[in-house]
């Protein structure tokens, strides 16, 4: 097992930088939606990543490492919910659309695919970026897993995942059973939001990781 720092990809959510025995690689954080669903993944299965050999390349994508915050987003989330629900509690049923339980699966489905669809066309957005700098392609690919190195971050980071999954299925219950229109809109933006806090799974700083073939040179 090696160490390894991980730094943010300058101006691209969808990559990381590692840094392992003074070798550079890329981490696509967006090559299987799989793991955007279930970001835990990213700590149980393989990852492809890139090794950088141009230092050209390595200037223009590498940016300093972001100093991170002590915040609890699952506290944060349960904050800001009982607030919205103490506030739109009251005017929730002005926002029940009288329509069949088939129409509402219809119209979640839709609605679904359309936050789906966004999350492939932002991903492509950043991976044609980065193509602008790096050809990817010519880059030496390999695998490896790779793991937080705090105890702590998994802890939280998947009691945020169960709370934020929780209210978004509960919201989306809801609106099939009722029509809320109130419920289905906080439910998308907070998929929206998992979707996009995925990456999160793999934060800047250190890391540890194992190659799936062999164990690189110290």
């Amino acid at each position: 097992m090696l160490d390894c720092e991980v730094k943010q990809v300058r101006n691209n959510i969808r990559y990381r930088l590692l840094i392992i025995n003074n070798e550079k690689y890329l981490l696509d954080m967006g090559q299987s939606f799989l793991k955007i669903l279930f970001p835990f993944t990213f700590w149980i299965l393989p990852n492809t990543v890139y090794r950088i050999e141009n230092e050209k390349d390595l200037t223009l994508t590498k940016t300093p490492a972001v100093k991170q915050t002590k915040t609890s987003y699952s506290s944060f989330g349960a904050g800001i919910s009982l607030m919205l629900a103490n506030l739109l509690g009251p005017l929730m049923d002005y926002f029940n659309i009288h329509t069949s339980v088939l129409v509402n699966s219809i119209i979640l489905f839709l609605v679904i695919l359309a936050a789906v669809f966004f999350r492939f066309y932002l991903s492509g957005k950043n991976k044609k970026k980065l193509e602008h700098i790096v050809n990817v392609k010519r880059l030496q690919k390999d695998k490896l897993w790779i793991w937080p190195k705090s105890l702590k971050f998994i802890f939280i980071y998947l009691l945020s995942y169960v709370f934020f999954s929780a209210f978004i299925l509960v919201g989306f219950w809801v609106f099939i059973e009722i029509g809320n229109v109130m419920m289905l809109t906080f439910s998308l933006i907070f998929l929206l939001l998992s979707f996009l806090a995925s990456g999160m799974s793999i934060k800047d700083g250190k890391a540890k990781v194992k190659f799936t073939k062999h164990l690189k040179a110290s």
